[in-house]
């Protein structure tokens, strides 16, 4: 699964739109889109600020690993 549909699922479980995301965000409704849709990807001042509006870890938007924990320790990465 790509970086996109782990942005759409988060913000989807979290029960969010995309208007809501682009106003937590100060960015434009079309930005969550495109970062939704891969058409382009958020830099990391997004991503950590994504991460903590969806209550999730970098890594997990990154590439889905849960095994990492949000406080920075980890946990059987190989």
């Amino acid at each position: 699964m790509g970086l996109g549909r782990r942005l759409k699922e988060s913000r989807i479980n979290k029960g969010y739109s995309q208007g809501f995301v682009a106003d937590q965000m100060k960015l434009s409704r079309q930005s969550i889109s495109k970062w939704e849709n891969q058409k382009n990807k958020p830099d990391l001042n997004h991503l950590i600020k994504l991460s903590e509006l969806y209550g999730v870890s970098i890594d997990e938007l990154l590439k889905g690993n849960k095994q990492f924990k949000k406080d920075g320790k980890t946990a059987n990465i190989s």
